[in-house]
Protein backbone atom coordinates (compact mmCIF):
# COMPACT_ATOMS: atom_id res chain seq x y z
CA UNK A 1 0.00 0.00 0.00
CA UNK A 2 2.60 2.22 0.92
CA UNK A 3 4.45 1.45 -2.50
CA UNK A 4 1.22 2.68 -4.27
CA UNK A 5 0.79 5.67 -2.54
CA UNK A 6 4.32 6.97 -3.40
CA UNK A 7 3.58 5.90 -6.91
CA UNK A 8 0.54 7.85 -6.91
CA UNK A 9 2.22 10.94 -5.27
CA UNK A 10 5.12 11.00 -7.85
CA UNK A 11 2.77 10.89 -10.48
CA UNK A 12 0.35 13.68 -9.12
CA UNK A 13 4.11 15.70 -8.79
CA UNK A 14 4.47 15.01 -12.82
CA UNK A 15 1.15 15.93 -13.81
CA UNK A 16 1.31 18.99 -11.92
CA UNK A 17 5.08 20.05 -13.72
CA UNK A 18 3.35 19.41 -17.41
CA UNK A 19 0.88 21.21 -16.68
CA UNK A 20 3.15 24.17 -15.31
CA UNK A 21 5.28 23.64 -17.97
CA UNK A 22 2.22 23.89 -20.82
CA UNK A 23 1.12 26.93 -19.04
CA UNK A 24 4.67 28.60 -19.33
CA UNK A 25 4.58 29.71 -16.07
CA UNK A 26 8.06 30.43 -15.39
CA UNK A 27 7.62 33.22 -18.49
CA UNK A 28 4.22 34.56 -17.03
CA UNK A 29 6.13 35.40 -13.82
CA UNK A 30 6.80 39.04 -13.63
CA UNK A 31 9.25 40.68 -10.80
CA UNK A 32 10.58 43.90 -10.03
CA UNK A 33 14.16 44.52 -11.61
CA UNK A 34 15.81 44.46 -8.09
CA UNK A 35 14.19 41.81 -7.25
CA UNK A 36 15.38 39.86 -10.53
CA UNK A 37 18.53 41.42 -9.26
CA UNK A 38 18.70 39.75 -6.09
CA UNK A 39 17.66 36.22 -7.37
CA UNK A 40 19.96 36.56 -9.67
CA UNK A 41 22.86 37.54 -6.91
CA UNK A 42 21.90 35.07 -4.65
CA UNK A 43 22.74 32.47 -6.86
CA UNK A 44 25.94 33.35 -7.82
CA UNK A 45 29.28 32.49 -5.65
CA UNK A 46 30.54 35.99 -4.78
CA UNK A 47 33.81 34.53 -2.30
CA UNK A 48 36.91 35.79 -3.08
CA UNK A 49 38.56 35.01 -6.21
CA UNK A 50 42.37 33.12 -5.96
CA UNK A 51 45.15 35.01 -6.92
CA UNK A 52 47.41 34.32 -9.68
CA UNK A 53 50.38 35.90 -11.13
CA UNK A 54 50.95 37.44 -14.75
CA UNK A 55 53.13 39.43 -16.44
CA UNK A 56 52.26 43.06 -17.92
CA UNK A 57 52.43 41.77 -21.53
CA UNK A 58 49.20 39.64 -20.64
CA UNK A 59 47.69 41.91 -18.70
CA UNK A 60 45.28 43.97 -19.94
CA UNK A 61 41.75 43.70 -18.61
CA UNK A 62 42.73 41.76 -15.68
CA UNK A 63 42.08 43.07 -11.96
CA UNK A 64 44.76 43.70 -9.37
CA UNK A 65 44.67 41.33 -6.62
CA UNK A 66 46.91 43.90 -4.25
CA UNK A 67 48.06 47.65 -4.31
CA UNK A 68 50.81 48.23 -5.68
CA UNK A 69 53.65 50.45 -4.62
CA UNK A 70 56.60 51.86 -6.42
CA UNK A 71 59.60 50.39 -5.59
CA UNK A 72 61.91 53.31 -7.21
CA UNK A 73 61.44 57.33 -8.22
CA UNK A 74 59.77 57.88 -11.41
CA UNK A 75 61.72 59.35 -12.97
CA UNK A 76 65.17 57.67 -11.43
CA UNK A 77 66.76 60.83 -12.30
CA UNK A 78 66.32 64.80 -13.15
CA UNK A 79 65.41 64.83 -16.64
CA UNK A 80 65.32 67.19 -19.41
CA UNK A 81 61.87 68.39 -20.84
CA UNK A 82 63.15 69.91 -24.28
CA UNK A 83 66.43 69.72 -26.14
CA UNK A 84 68.51 72.11 -25.24
CA UNK A 85 71.25 73.31 -23.04
CA UNK A 86 71.56 72.24 -19.20
CA UNK A 87 72.61 75.82 -17.68
CA UNK A 88 73.18 77.08 -13.95
CA UNK A 89 70.19 79.40 -13.53
CA UNK A 90 71.98 82.32 -12.18
CA UNK A 91 74.60 81.97 -15.55
CA UNK A 92 71.41 83.29 -17.03
CA UNK A 93 70.38 86.58 -14.75
CA UNK A 94 69.92 89.35 -17.16
CA UNK A 95 70.29 87.48 -20.61
CA UNK A 96 68.21 89.33 -23.49
CA UNK A 97 68.08 89.53 -27.08
CA UNK A 98 70.38 92.81 -27.14
CA UNK A 99 72.62 91.32 -23.78
CA UNK A 100 73.12 87.73 -24.37
CA UNK A 101 75.17 85.56 -21.45
CA UNK A 102 78.17 83.48 -22.97
CA UNK A 103 78.37 79.98 -21.93
CA UNK A 104 81.12 77.47 -23.08
CA UNK A 105 80.17 74.14 -24.11
CA UNK A 106 81.23 71.05 -22.28
CA UNK A 107 82.76 68.17 -24.58
CA UNK A 108 79.66 66.11 -24.51
CA UNK A 109 76.31 65.82 -25.81
CA UNK A 110 73.74 64.16 -23.23
CA UNK A 111 71.59 61.88 -25.01
CA UNK A 112 68.45 60.14 -23.30
CA UNK A 113 69.53 56.79 -21.57
CA UNK A 114 72.93 58.02 -21.13
CA UNK A 115 74.47 59.35 -18.03
CA UNK A 116 76.43 62.48 -18.22
CA UNK A 117 80.19 62.36 -17.37
CA UNK A 118 80.73 66.13 -16.62
CA UNK A 119 79.37 68.81 -14.31
CA UNK A 120 78.24 72.37 -15.09
CA UNK A 121 80.53 74.54 -13.75
CA UNK A 122 79.94 78.29 -13.34
CA UNK A 123 79.92 79.75 -17.49
CA UNK A 124 79.74 76.37 -19.06
CA UNK A 125 76.78 74.68 -20.55
CA UNK A 126 76.00 71.04 -21.96
CA UNK A 127 73.75 70.26 -24.82
CA UNK A 128 71.31 67.99 -23.44
CA UNK A 129 68.39 66.26 -25.56
CA UNK A 130 64.67 65.67 -24.47
CA UNK A 131 64.78 62.98 -21.69
CA UNK A 132 68.26 63.07 -21.07
CA UNK A 133 69.54 63.61 -17.13
CA UNK A 134 70.38 66.54 -15.76
CA UNK A 135 74.17 66.85 -15.09
CA UNK A 136 75.77 68.00 -12.13
CA UNK A 137 75.92 72.08 -11.62
CA UNK A 138 73.09 72.64 -14.07
CA UNK A 139 69.64 73.42 -12.25
CA UNK A 140 67.99 74.42 -15.52
CA UNK A 141 67.34 73.74 -19.05
CA UNK A 142 67.27 76.07 -22.07
CA UNK A 143 65.65 75.83 -25.35
CA UNK A 144 67.52 75.67 -28.25
CA UNK A 145 65.59 78.18 -29.91
CA UNK A 146 66.46 80.79 -27.20
CA UNK A 147 70.47 80.21 -27.96
CA UNK A 148 72.74 81.16 -30.70
CA UNK A 149 76.36 78.50 -31.61
CA UNK A 150 79.40 81.19 -31.58
CA UNK A 151 83.02 80.10 -32.14
CA UNK A 152 85.69 81.42 -29.68
CA UNK A 153 89.26 80.67 -29.31
CA UNK A 154 88.47 78.51 -26.78
CA UNK A 155 86.14 76.48 -28.01
CA UNK A 156 82.43 76.25 -28.84
CA UNK A 157 79.91 78.29 -27.35
CA UNK A 158 76.66 79.59 -27.24
CA UNK A 159 74.89 83.03 -26.78
CA UNK A 160 71.42 82.35 -24.45
CA UNK A 161 68.93 85.18 -24.78
CA UNK A 162 66.59 84.21 -22.30
CA UNK A 163 67.31 83.90 -18.61
CA UNK A 164 66.35 80.64 -16.96
CA UNK A 165 64.90 79.79 -13.70
CA UNK A 166 65.80 77.67 -11.38
CA UNK A 167 63.98 73.89 -12.12
CA UNK A 168 63.14 75.15 -15.79
CA UNK A 169 62.00 72.65 -18.16
CA UNK A 170 63.33 70.07 -15.94
CA UNK A 171 60.80 66.95 -14.54
CA UNK A 172 62.96 66.31 -10.80
CA UNK A 173 63.49 63.00 -9.90
CA UNK A 174 60.13 61.23 -8.01
CA UNK A 175 58.06 64.03 -9.86
CA UNK A 176 55.78 61.73 -11.60
CA UNK A 177 55.71 58.99 -8.88
CA UNK A 178 57.76 58.95 -6.05
CA UNK A 179 59.22 55.68 -4.10
CA UNK A 180 57.03 54.14 -1.69
CA UNK A 181 54.26 55.58 -3.08
CA UNK A 182 50.65 53.65 -3.89
CA UNK A 183 51.11 53.65 -7.71
CA UNK A 184 47.86 51.26 -8.15
CA UNK A 185 45.11 50.24 -5.79
CA UNK A 186 43.58 46.80 -5.40
CA UNK A 187 40.31 46.03 -7.43
CA UNK A 188 41.59 48.27 -9.87
CA UNK A 189 41.14 47.11 -14.01
CA UNK A 190 43.94 46.99 -15.97
CA UNK A 191 44.06 49.04 -18.71
CA UNK A 192 46.75 50.53 -21.48
CA UNK A 193 47.51 53.64 -19.11
CA UNK A 194 48.34 51.42 -15.95
CA UNK A 195 50.77 49.01 -18.47
CA UNK A 196 52.11 51.95 -19.15
CA UNK A 197 52.95 52.62 -15.08
CA UNK A 198 53.57 49.44 -14.48
CA UNK A 199 56.32 49.39 -16.82
CA UNK A 200 58.13 52.72 -15.72
CA UNK A 201 58.27 51.40 -12.11
CA UNK A 202 60.25 48.72 -13.66
CA UNK A 203 57.41 46.11 -12.55
CA UNK A 204 56.96 43.23 -14.87
CA UNK A 205 55.26 40.69 -12.98
CA UNK A 206 51.64 41.99 -10.87
CA UNK A 207 49.13 39.34 -8.95
CA UNK A 208 45.93 39.76 -10.31
CA UNK A 209 42.11 37.98 -9.70
CA UNK A 210 41.73 34.59 -11.24
CA UNK A 211 39.38 34.93 -13.76
CA UNK A 212 35.98 33.54 -12.92
CA UNK A 213 34.78 30.08 -14.80
CA UNK A 214 31.35 29.97 -16.30
CA UNK A 215 29.18 26.90 -16.88
CA UNK A 216 26.02 25.30 -16.97
CA UNK A 217 24.17 22.74 -15.14
CA UNK A 218 21.73 20.83 -16.39
CA UNK A 219 19.60 18.52 -14.36
CA UNK A 220 19.76 14.71 -15.11
CA UNK A 221 16.44 14.08 -16.83
CA UNK A 222 17.67 16.65 -18.98
CA UNK A 223 20.82 15.53 -19.07
CA UNK A 224 19.83 12.32 -20.02
CA UNK A 225 17.79 13.17 -22.78
CA UNK A 226 20.20 15.39 -24.45
CA UNK A 227 22.67 12.23 -24.67
CA UNK A 228 19.87 9.63 -25.98
CA UNK A 229 19.20 12.56 -28.20
CA UNK A 230 23.37 13.20 -29.41
CA UNK A 231 23.59 8.95 -29.60
CA UNK A 232 20.08 8.87 -31.72
CA UNK A 233 21.59 11.79 -34.09
CA UNK A 234 24.58 9.67 -34.47
CA UNK A 235 23.00 6.30 -35.42
CA UNK A 236 21.25 8.63 -37.83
Amino acid sequence: MTADRDSLRQSADLMAAVRAAARQEQFLEVILPEEARRRFEGAIDQSPLPAETVRITQALGRVLASDLVAETDVPAFDRAGVDGFAVRAADTIGAGDRAPRRLLLNAEVIASGHPPALEVHVGTASAIATSGAVPRGADAVVMIEHTGLIETPKGPAIDVRRAATPGQFVAFAGSDMARGETVLRRGQQISSREIGILAACGIAEIAVVRRPKVGRALDRRRAGTTRHAAAAGRRL
